[in-house]
């Protein structure tokens, strides 16, 4: 996953992210989630760094769940190499160099690059549902804003398969029973609200799984790519 930074003020906030959650039931109340990713957020963090975060809840945001760890929630391993809200630093350049981080989730493990012991992890009991396991994985960006317009989102410019400065998620695999990973040869379906600001391409690569995504800004809010729920 490419790391992006830009200057933005307070009221908008972007950020990159996997969502993993399980929607059975009714999504808008009872939806268990976990993001992790990198954002940029003001409001949140009180500055325009590129943060590491994370995020959860068990009931689509309704009375439960936080970033990070503004509540209790997510458990930091001693040693960690990382925290949620951890500045990520360098970023890339888009006309230069291009800086990764490396994200792993596990039923209840993060990995963090090629750190080989976990970041943290959200202990079973706090969810009713994704802790026997997850219905759906989606991953991409998001931009929003309140009374501004809201921010680029990846690099800042739209994917292109012919351009080498859009932003992209690279080796893209699934975690297998066994932990290992495997190939991501699940379909997807695209979500994009507003396809002249903000956009997806379809996954391609014979050697790892990857997406372009991202856009100049203006118009709200997000692009993901979903597999199905099943």
């Amino acid at each position: 996953m490419e790391v992006y930074g830009f200057e933005l003020s307070h009221g908008q906030e972007i950020l990159t992210a996997i969502w993993v959650d399980n929607s059975l039931g009714d999504i808008d109340f009872e939806e268990n989630a976990i993001w992790v990713g990198w954002q940029i957020s003001r409001d949140l963090y009180g500055d325009s760094h590129t943060h590491f975060f994370t995020y959860w809840t068990r009931d689509a945001g309704q009375t439960t769940g936080c970033f990070n760890m503004k509540c209790p929630g997510f458990i930091l391993t001693d040693g960690s190499i990382i925290a949620p809200w951890g500045i990520i630093n360098p970023v890339s350049d888009v006309d230069g160099a291009r800086h990764k981080i490396t994200i792993k989730v596990f039923e209840i493990h993060y990995g963090f690059n090629d750190a080989p012991k976990a970041v943290g992890y959200y202990p079973a009991n706090i969810f009713n549902k994704v802790s026997k396991g997850a219905t759906r994985m989606s991953f991409g960006g998001n931009s929003g804003a309140i009374n501004l317009a809201p921010p680029p989102m990846g690099s800042g410019l739209l994917p292109s398969i012919i351009s080498d400065k859009s932003a992209s998620n690279e080796e893209i695999s699934l975690v297998n029973e066994d932990g290992k990973l495997g190939p991501f040869n699940v379909d997807t379906v695209k979500e994009e609200t507003t396809s002249s600001c903000y956009a997806m391409t379809p996954i391609f690569g014979e050697r790892g799984a990857r997406c372009l995504y991202g856009g100049p800004g203006g118009c709200v809010t997000s692009t993901k790519l979903m597999s199905p729920p099943y």
